[in-house]
């Protein structure tokens, strides 16, 4: 299961500082783990992550339609922190706030 801290602070420091292999793990983790969530918008999520996946590791990566995908990954999951019971709903909050934030 990828590390709500470790991921934030990864974002945080700005998704330059991610190599592509770190992501890609990132990302698979995140994946699996919101595989498993029935919260309303995870499946959505899932799917986004497996289209940024698809962005960053392609020959010619388009920094535009990244950014874009992590800006809506990020209202997602704030969206998503908000129908999330629990004390994991805050954590969800500041990820989906870090990732509006590396989107600017």
């Amino acid at each position: 299961m990828p590390q709500f801290a470790a991921t934030i602070r990864h974002v945080a420091e700005g998704v330059k500082g991610f190599t592509i292999n770190a992501a890609v793990k990132n990302i698979e983790g995140w994946e699996e783990t919101l595989g498993k969530v029935e919260t309303p918008g995870a499946k959505g999520i899932v799917r986004d992550l497996e289209r940024l996946k698809k962005l960053i590791t392609s020959d010619d990566i388009d920094g535009d339609a990244v950014k874009k995908l992590v800006a809506k990954l990020g209202e997602e999951t704030v969206t998503m922190a908000g129908r999330a019971e629990g004390a994991k709903a805050e954590r969800i909050k500041e990820l989906g706030e870090a990732l509006n934030s590396a989107s600017k």
